[in-house]
């Protein structure tokens, strides 16, 4: 009997999906979110992908700079055709 049965073709479907989501910036699908962008502050030395603070009146506004490895409009349609 098998201890730990993997199942291949679901870890490749999972980990594509993640990629692709990443890359083509799903809004809720990826994994670039807010939190991992606090995490590049404490483990990444450049910072070009670290939050940056806007001033908004009677505040401040977090913004997160677009990463490189996301696709503009056309590359996104051209990887779809």
């Amino acid at each position: 009997m098998i201890r730990y049965n993997l199942d291949v073709m679901h870890i490749e479907k999972n980990v594509c999906e993640r990629i692709l989501h990443t890359i083509m910036d799903v809004k809720g699908k990826t994994k670039d979110d807010i939190n991992a962008r606090r995490d590049l502050v404490k483990h990444y030395k450049g910072r070009k992908l670290h939050m940056q603070t806007t001033e908004v009146v009677g505040g401040e506004r977090m913004t997160t700079p677009t990463a490189p490895f996301v696709l503009n409009k056309e590359q996104k349609k051209a990887l779809c055709e």
